[in-house]
């Protein structure tokens, strides 16, 4: 087994295992009350996906990243490889997968920021061949989602073998799959909903306390505008949030996951790094266009500075 990193790279390697998307973003004044045809006054067809989202964030913020997931052979593949690589993300690892299509989702967001996600699930991740453990070689982190468990599982246990970060962004998915990803992973890191499609109707501070039980090292859950709260080292502790106007709050929680895998990856302590994956994710809600309005480093150091003084 490698030891840890003595040192923390200033730009580490960070591979960001599992799903990818087409997001078609429709800015809108107000839901209607019923059913009728409502003008959007602004439109973007871009990239998106959980792994692919946390991807391109890590990379603004100044990671060298890798890509680890699936597409279909169609024109939504096409875009979010030409959008990834754009960013400069390592695409060696991104599968074409015959015969399969990618997933794609309509994203309507209104004045608020507020947003209702139509979504259709891609059949490309369940083609994908499982990456080996050579695909992850000289990563310092690994960030995986739920929505390739295999993938997900593999990077994690490598990560666990070698001595690396890993962190887990627990959402929604399958009770069966969470329990099995949240034990492997360094962090566990819940949305709400994903926090409770995996623990039931438990209190969240025991829900996160029993994370820990089963393995995790950490354990947090976002909570939107509320903060943060992570359990580590025994404590529960509150993260506030970054007050903003929102204007689109599409991968926000991606951005967040991202934000803090980087943070650590670079040996920040986990109050700090949470605190800077919560100013990253606010910052992003102040931009439109989906996870296009990703902060990059030098404006989020902006931002930290602003609030700070």
């Amino acid at each position: 087994m490698d030891s840890p990193r003595e040192t923390s790279p200033a730009q580490p390697l960070i591979a960001c295992v599992g799903h990818c998307a087409i997001d078609h973003v429709f800015q809108i004044d107000s839901f209607p009350e019923r059913a009728t045809k409502t003008p959007a006054h602004r439109y973007e067809s871009v990239g998106g996906g959980m792994a692919a989202n946390a991807a391109l964030a890590c990379a603004r913020l100044g990671a060298r990243v890798r890509f680890v997931g699936a597409v279909g052979p169609d024109d939504a593949g096409r875009m979010v490889r030409r959008q990834l690589a754009a960013e400069g993300i390592d695409l060696t690892h991104l599968q074409e997968v015959p015969g399969t299509h990618t997933s794609a989702s309509a994203i309507i967001v209104d004045r608020q920021g507020e947003r209702h996600i139509f979504n259709h699930r891609g059949n490309a991740l369940a083609g994908a061949h499982l990456p080996e453990d050579a695909v992850f070689d000289g990563c310092d982190a690994v960030l995986v989602d739920p929505r390739w468990p295999g993938g997900a599982r593999a990077a994690l246990m490598w990560a666990r073998a070698h001595g690396r970060l890993s962190v887990f962004d627990a959402d929604v998915a399958p009770q069966h799959d969470l329990a099995a990803l949240v034990p492997l992973a360094a962090w566990a890191v819940f949305s709400e909903p994903g926090l409770a499609a995996w623990s039931g109707p438990v209190a969240q501070e025991e829900a996160l306390l029993r994370a820990i039980y089963l393995g995790a090292g950490c354990a947090a859950v976002t909570l939107g505008a509320h903060g943060v709260v992570l359990v580590s080292d025994g404590r529960r502790q509150r993260i506030p949030a970054f007050p903003v106007q929102a204007i689109d709050t599409t991968g926000a929680g991606d951005v967040f996951h991202g934000a803090l895998t980087l943070a650590l990856a670079r040996g920040m302590q986990s109050v700090d790094a949470c605190a800077y994956a919560s100013a990253a994710a606010a910052l992003k809600c102040t931009q439109a266009d989906g996870i296009r309005g990703a902060p990059t480093a030098q404006a989020l150091d902006t931002f930290l500075r602003e609030r700070h003084g």
